[in-house]
């Protein structure tokens, strides 16, 4: 606990920092834009009008409840200007010590109720980052108390939502994240000069503890990993999806709290063709960046109907052909590797799914494939998992739904674990598509023996290349240009190498992904060869293999 004196110092040291300037706009902001500067009980607030405004932002800076905006926020929002063309209102609300929580929620609605009336033709969007992320969500409480007009859609960036930690599990993972001095002194300092009188009104000070039913229904959030208060956004997500809202979640591994103002990181880069599609309705930035993928499955599907077809990418890319086409693949052995591969674990999971009907299948880095469309027995009980932005672009992609259930977890976030619920005798299948690739054996032996020890008697369903095949998929990504990754796990013999890791782990099957592919006399002779070179080497191979002891009861059992 920090004590008394500790306190008093740093409120002294935040009061001596405090500098007229601050509220000053910064130069290169009124250079490129008009301004109109409105003054309230509490602090300025500053409208930067582009010359034909499309629409109107709200932006709730971060200022961790004492710092004046800094010149990094302002950066960020003339960019958020420049991408939209929208009026952007920015109001600098007052901070504690010298004000408190009540003095910050006059000001907001004071604030917001004169942008409603001076707002441009277009839509109106709250904006929020860190602490103004959990101001915004209190806002939105009051706009509906006050009768003001609803925003049409919100973005809410790192957000802090809980000031008075009565969730003691989320507090202490934010207090070992911090570190706990630090936090306990942030969270004495905030009682003392920001909750005060507002104590216990969680619509102010904790609104992820309020009812979340009728905040925007087009709600946008971005938190990262690295962020100590990652997970209070990871259960405010959680609460609005409960409540039926398409909240759309993006997570970004190791990413901190002011990640979005660091314009050169590639999460950052990421974040931007987001808030473009999400703040402009469209899906020309984020949707075609994951385009590559989609268009495989398309091609795959055209030029080798009788091995593999995906009917919603080729629906997809034929309507967005004109955007999509980047670095062209041609119908050679890398594409009918592709086809073979996606075909196998087609047949695999069928397999499964005809002794185990009423089977639970978890498909782990399931990106935006959709299998369950092409091997659905109407009966199985079927889990994607991936990171929460992808499945965010996934739902862009595929909408709601349908008999899948989602899990917004990173692969390596084994937290995933959890959000399992299944009848355990009737059969668990893992499917796991590229994601033992990019790990080292030690990582993928951990990762099995999570498996284990959760789900004794599952069953593992992966791909497995050999050290040539690897070699010449990553020479390939690297020619190619595009986005690479560099696959790093290869396997000589797999079966024996498995078996090796641990005496519980049981090989099913091993089988060339080229085994039920059969050799066509209109591929040109080139084609051909490579085909009959990877059959006979079996240079990519499909396992199936069990953890521990089988303790599922099969089909004929069942009836």
């Amino acid at each position: 606990m920090a004590g008394a004196e500790e306190i008093t110092r740093w409120k002294e040291k935040i009061l001596r920092s405090r500098r007229k300037e601050d509220t000053a706009l910064p130069a290169f902001v009124s250079k490129e834009l008009a301004v109109e500067k409105s003054a309230y009980k509490g602090g300025p607030a500053y409208r930067l009008i582009p010359q034909r405004p499309a629409g109107n932002l709200f932006y709730i800076y971060h200022s961790d409840y004492t710092k004046a905006i800094s010149t990094d926020q302002w950066r960020f929002i003339l960019r958020l200007c420049r991408m939209t063309q929208m009026a952007v209102t920015v109001p600098l609300y007052p901070l504690a010590p010298e004000q408190d929580c009540e003095d910050v929620f006059d000001y907001l609605v004071q604030a917001y109720q004169d942008y409603c009336k001076h707002r441009e033709k277009g839509p109106l969007i709250l904006v929020g980052a860190g602490t103004g992320g959990g101001f915004a969500v209190s806002l939105m409480l009051q706009i509906w108390k006050e009768g003001l007009s609803d925003p049409d859609k919100v973005v809410l960036l790192s957000p802090v939502m809980d000031t008075e930690f009565f969730d003691k599990e989320l507090e202490e993972d934010a207090r070992q994240k911090m570190g706990p001095q630090k936090f306990d002194l942030r969270k004495e300092f905030l009682n003392r000069y920001w909750v005060k009188n507002y104590a216990g009104r969680t619509e102010f000070t904790a609104p992820i503890y309020e009812d979340l039913h009728d905040i925007s229904k087009d709600i946008l959030v971005a938190s990262g990993t690295g962020d100590p208060f990652n997970e209070y956004t990871r259960e405010f997500s959680s609460r609005v999806q409960d409540t039926g809202n398409p909240l759309k979640y993006f997570e970004y591994r190791e990413a901190g709290r002011d990640f979005y103002l660091h314009e050169k990181r590639k999460d950052t880069k990421h974040l931007i063709r987001v808030l473009h599609d999400f703040l402009l309705d469209t899906d020309e930035a984020i949707l075609h960046y994951y385009t590559e993928e989609i268009r495989q499955r398309a091609e795959w599907s055209k030029w080798f109907p009788e091995i593999f077809r995906d009917e919603r990418a080729v629906k997809y890319i034929s309507g967005h052909s004109f955007r999509a086409r980047k670095e062209g693949q041609s119908k050679n052995i890398f594409s009918l590797m592709g086809a073979a591969v996606q075909k196998a674990y087609d047949e695999a999971v069928e397999l499964f799914l005809k002794e185990y009907p009423d089977g639970t299948v978890i498909y782990v880095g399931c990106s935006l494939d959709t299998m369950l469309e092409r091997v659905d027995n109407g009966r199985v009980l079927w889990y994607n998992l991936d990171s929460p932005g992808r499945m965010a672009v996934r739902t862009m992609y595929t909408g709601l739904g349908g008999r899948e259930k989602r899990i917004e977890r990173s692969v390596h976030d084994y937290s995933w674990v959890n959000k399992l619920v299944m009848e355990k005798d009737k059969g668990i299948l893992f499917v796991i598509k590229d994601v033992f690739a990019y790990m080292k054996k030690k990582e993928m032996r951990e990762f099995l023996d999570l498996l284990y020890r959760n789900f004794q008697g599952c069953n593992v369903l992966f791909d497995m290349p050999t050290p040539r095949a690897n070699l010449m998929y990553n020479w390939k990504g690297r020619s190619r240009g595009a986005e690479y990754r560099r696959r790093r796990l290869a396997m000589r013999d797999p079966r024996r190498e498995i078996e090796s890791m641990s005496p519980v782990y049981a090989v099913i099957s091993v089988r060339s992904v080229l085994e039920n592919v059969k050799s066509k006399k209109d591929w040109k002779l080139g084609l051909r060869f490579s085909y009959w070179s990877n059959r006979n080497r079996e240079a990519w191979k499909i396992m199936h293999i069990r953890l521990g002891f089988e303790k599922y009861r099969t089909f004929e059992e069942l009836k």
